[in-house]
Formats: structure tokens, C-alpha cells, sequence
């Protein structure tokens, strides 16, 4: 009888201190000078994460980082060396077949399908290899198909499918056994930017809000996470060096010491009222608000922090311009990336 501990059940995905370790393979010359030597490579490092239900998670990082060990852990096709990882509360070390009919894990690698059999047939196989036979087959085939929006040619060749119909094929082939939580690793490397606008939408839309799945997306790409993510934890070199929701990992590097006023008028009216480049020695630049004829941002770069927001409030308004918000700017997550990873 598997225990499971009600804390730990109330989690999609949990892992304490969480560590994977290789032992290095020896070169030819290493084996014969020190054939007792053991050089041992750490993957992940104590990694300590809390997934909850039916959110859309991110595992940001760059290569390398260990994204991908830390995903096959929790899909069962690895053991941690130390540590623990649960499942909606079933311990990866002890409950094995019940992991792998909660987790759907979902490869961008086209190789694993068969080129030459058409998508129905490529499911059935999977399928199969899954304990559906039969008729049970067919009905989740077909339920499938229609889900992922591929009705219309899943009886057509692989090798002649677009490569957005490839990744919905895959997420077919992950959700063959009905998962609550679906792992995508790197959904949309191979994808173009119409179909990887598609494919997300796709995503959020149906995995997320029609069907109540718990999403993890392992990704190095920034502007995919903020598209699609609740929130995200960054692992580099094994470690994870932040998590949290995506506004909240902002605000804990700050932001650029640089305001930004949305002012009401035009961007000639604007230029020709501000008439300068600096308010009392405070960088000043206009930029025109393409999506508002009424409207200019005005990006102000402050001095000394803070000191002095009052004196540009003041001389703005007393030039004769309507102030609509101000806020400061935050750094992208692209950039707040690149400062925790560099």
C-alpha cells in the first residue's frame, strides 16, 4: 500500500533536495594511470521546487543547466542519487507505473515517430506500447485527434505533416493514457514564428483552460516563458537560482533606475513643449506610442534613484503636459535572465 503524505499530495510536482550525480567516463590513458580514480559531475544540486495544480510552469535555463535530468526524474527514466521528488504525492523511487500514468512527457524530437506510417498508426503503436488495444484505442485516437485539431489528416503520411502538426502530434502521443500533468520539453525549437504563436495559443487555451492540466515547459526561450508561464524557476549549473512567479523574479533584481511617463498629446507637441534632452540633469528621451496618436512615452533616467521624480513631475506638469501614469521600468525577464545566469 503506497502512503502518501497530504502536504506533499497537494502539489502537482515537489522535490527536496533533489540531487543527480555521474560518474565520468575515463579516457583510454586515464584508465591506465588511475584506474581507481573516480571523477564524479553533479547534475542537479539539492533542487527544491513546488509545482501546484493546473498551473503552467516553467523550467527556464540555459543548455546545460540540467533541465532535462531534473524532467526524466520526474517521469521515472532516471533515479536521483539523493534527495526526493513526488508526484501528486507518489515518491519517483517507489511508484513507478503510477507515475507513468499521471505524467505525459512530450519530446520536440520528430525521430521518435515513424516517417513512414501515418499519424493514426503512429498513436495506435504508441498506444500499444501504453496497454490500450483495440477498440479503447480507436475511441481515445479519435479524441485525440480532435483535440489537437489534426481530424483532418491524421490518416496522412508523418513524413508529410508541417512541423506545428508534428509537435500537436506529439502532445497526441503524450496524452494517450490521459495524464494530469503534461511535461513539454522545448515545445517550439523547431517551429516558425506563425506556428509558434499557434502552438502556444494552442497551449494555454486548450492543455491549460479546457482540459485542467498541469503544464511544465522546459525552456531557454524568455519570450516563451512570459507568453505562456504562471510562474517559473531558473536552474543553472544544477542549482536553482530563483523561483517564483515571473512579476516577483522582476522585482527581486529591481528595476533599471529609469521611469517611464505616459504623457497625453502628440509626439511633435510633446518634443516642442519638453524642448531639451535633460530635465536638471536627468536624461530625458522621447519615444512616439505607435498604438496611440494621443499619446508619448517619455523614458527619464534617474540621477540618484528616486531623488528628484518629484522635480520631474513638477517641471512636466508646468510645461503644460498631462501626465496619464508613470511606473518604473522593469528589467525583461530576458534580461533578468541573463543577470542570474551570467
Amino acid at each position: 500500500m503506497n502512503f502518501q503524505n497530504t502536504t506533499q499530495s497537494s502539489y502537482a510536482i515537489q522535490t527536496i533536495a533533489l540531487t543527480k550525480k555521474y560518474p565520468v567516463v575515463k579516457r583510454y590513458r586515464e584508465l591506465i594511470l588511475h584506474p581507481f580514480e573516480r571523477k564524479i559531475i553533479t547534475i542537479l544540486k539539492d533542487v527544491n521546487i513546488q509545482i501546484r495544480r493546473g498551473e503552467l510552469f516553467g523550467l527556464l535555463g540555459p543548455n546545460g543547466a540540467g533541465k532535462t535530468t531534473l524532467l526524466k526524474i520526474l517521469c521515472t527514466l532516471v533515479l536521483p542519487t539523493r534527495g526526493k521528488a513526488f508526484v501528486s504525492g507518489y515518491n519517483v523511487t517507489e511508484n513507478e507505473e503510477r507515475i507513468k500514468e499521471i505524467i505525459g512527457y512530450v519530446l520536440s524530437e520528430e525521430r521518435s515517430f515513424f516517417w513512414r506510417m501515418t499519424g493514426r498508426q503512429n498513436l495506435k503503436f504508441f498506444a500499444t506500447l501504453n496497454n490500450m488495444f483495440g477498440r479503447q484505442a480507436d475511441i481515445r485516437i479519435e479524441e485525440l485527434a480532435d483535440l489537437v485539431e489534426l481530424k483532418d489528416v491524421i490518416d496522412k503520411i508523418f513524413k508529410n505533416y508541417s512541423s506545428g502538426m508534428k509537435q500537436k502530434l506529439a502532445i497526441a502521443r503524450g496524452m494517450l493514457t490521459d495524464p494530469h500533468i503534461l511535461i513539454l520539453d522545448e515545445p517550439t525549437r523547431t517551429l516558425d514564428p506563425i506556428s509558434t504563436y499557434s502552438f502556444r495559443k494552442f497551449i494555454k487555451d486548450v492543455i491549460v483552460h479546457k482540459e485542467k492540466k498541469t503544464v511544465i515547459i522546459a525552456t531557454n526561450n524568455m519570450q516563451e516563458a512570459e507568453e505562456l508561464c504562471d510562474r517559473a524557476a531558473i536552474l543553472d549549473k544544477g542549482t536553482v537560482k530563483i523561483c517564483g512567479s515571473l512579476s516577483n523574479i522582476k522585482s527581486m533584481i529591481g528595476h533599471k533606475g529609469q521611469y517611464i511617463f505616459q504623457i497625453r498629446g502628440t509626439y511633435e507637441q510633446v518634443k516642442r513643449k519638453l524642448n531639451c534632452r535633460t530635465i536638471d540633469g536627468t536624461s530625458v528621451s522621447l519615444v512616439p506610442d505607435c498604438s496611440h496618436n494621443t499619446q508619448v512615452t517619455l523614458s527619464v533616467k534617474m540621477k540618484n534613484g528616486k531623488n528628484g521624480l518629484s522635480d520631474i513631475i513638477k517641471f512636466i506638469m508646468m510645461s503644460g503636459m498631462d501626465i496619464e501614469a508613470f511606473y518604473p521600468e522593469e528589467y525583461t525577464l530576458n534580461e533578468v535572465f541573463t543577470k542570474i545566469v551570467s
